[in-house]
């Protein structure tokens, strides 16, 4: 079950000493600690002119394993720093397009992630905000009785991913399956506890998009997608 925590706000700056076109309001962080967890704040246009807004992740502080973007426009990927396409806002206009989205992927640790909003023509005419996201194991949120498995963190990956899970009856079997995109089985990994992180190497796996499912006695409990990116 989601829940929705309030954002510890660590830092809010203005970054000149004139007066901003750009203020932000609403901020808070949404979302499970667990799995995702998303930063909201509404953007205002508070002067008199018309201002194109883009938008700049400018500190990346994760905590290994957590994985951090935005969306702005479109969302974009992790390695995606600025907002390629600005939005432009009228003189009194508000936006509410902005997430600033970390994945904890079930581990537990603190990140923290700054974005600043400017005027594409000015970059100077800017507004910060830095979220604090507290990330958790999400494994003591499961209850026993229940089959689960986490996404893959990180993802993409490059040589090994993790995975935590929970399995509803000791002395099951079960294992993990890996499928490249024809539908191949191209790996597998039994798992042999009930309830455990387990890392794997993936160094056998060419770059590309897979799929994986768990299955528990024959059966196919669930299913997501990983990507691996040897570059």
């Amino acid at each position: 079950m989601k829940r929705i925590y309030l954002l510890i706000i660590a830092l809010t700056v203005t970054c000149a000493a004139s007066a901003q076109s750009l203020q932000l309001s609403g901020i808070t962080i949404t979302g499970d600690p667990a799995w995702l967890l998303e930063g909201h704040a509404i953007v205002e246009n508070v002067s008199s002119s018309p201002v194109d807004v883009i938008v700049e992740r400018v500190v990346d502080n994760t905590f290994p394993g957590h994985e951090s973007y935005f969306c702005w426009v479109q969302c974009y990927p992790s390695f995606i720093s600025v907002a390629p396409d600005p939005i432009t806002l009228m003189p009194g206009d508000t936006t509410s397009a902005f997430r600033g989205d970390l994945e904890p992927n079930g581990i537990t640790g603190i990140s923290e992630v700054t974005y600043c909003f400017y005027d594409n023509n000015n970059s100077a005419d800017s507004v910060c905000v830095k979220y604090t996201y507290s990330g958790t194991t999400g494994l003591e949120d499961i209850p026993a009785n229940k089959n689960f498995v986490s996404k893959p963190y990180p993802n993409p990956a490059t040589d090994h991913i993790s995975f935590s899970y929970n399995l509803a009856s000791a002395g099951s079997s079960a294992e993990l399956r890996f499928y490249n995109m024809l539908g191949s089985q191209v790996k597998t990994v039994v798992l042999n506890e009930t309830r455990a992180t387990k890392k794997i190497n993936i160094n056998d796996l060419k770059s590309g998009l897979y799929f994986y499912t768990l299955i528990i006695n024959g059966k196919n409990i669930s299913s997501n997608k990983l990507m691996i990116n040897k570059n």
